[in-house]
């Protein structure tokens, strides 16, 4: 969940292709991890010692069903939104390299919601962590925020 809810950027930035350890080059044997293994082992651990497995199934669920629905216009997945039924105006902010929602479908999305006719107003998040941007980066659009909710 951590490698796909950031990006290849963050990746690369972060942790390059240097072995876990030195010395203990990964092309060398398979028992030898990338840095980014470790991290990512070390990181599912410790979420998972906290973490309620029901709850983070119903979350990848609910997330793949939002995608699905979007991508599919199938009403069948959980939490199943069609972006045609949105009738509030909507503010859609998303990162370019989210691998969780892929831009062409919030674009398609966006489309979707003012093809119904309804108010969409969106904008990017720029940053390294993919779907993380959604956290790391929204101060980048908050007068666009502000000036939203203010209408």
């Amino acid at each position: 969940m951590t490698l796909q809810a950031n990006s290849w950027e963050w990746a690369r930035k972060t942790f390059g292709t240097a072995p876990a350890e030195a010395g203990k080059d990964p092309a060398k044997a398979l028992a030898n991890k990338f840095k980014i293994e470790a991290a990512l082992e070390q990181a599912a651990a410790a979420r998972a010692a906290v973490a309620d497995a029901n709850h983070f199934l119903y979350l990848c669920r609910a997330n793949h069903g939002i995608t699905a629905t979007i991508m599919t216009k199938s009403r069948r997945q959980l939490a199943a939104v069609d972006p045609a039924t949105v009738k509030v105006p909507a503010l859609v902010l998303y990162a370019p390299n989210d691998l969780v929602f892929y831009e062409p479908v919030v674009q398609e999305a966006i489309q979707r919601i003012a093809a119904a006719g309804t108010s969409v107003e969106s904008a990017t998040l720029v940053g390294p962590n993919g779907h993380i941007n959604a956290f790391t980066q929204i101060t980048q659009r908050a007068g666009q925020i502000t000036a939203f909710l203010a209408k």
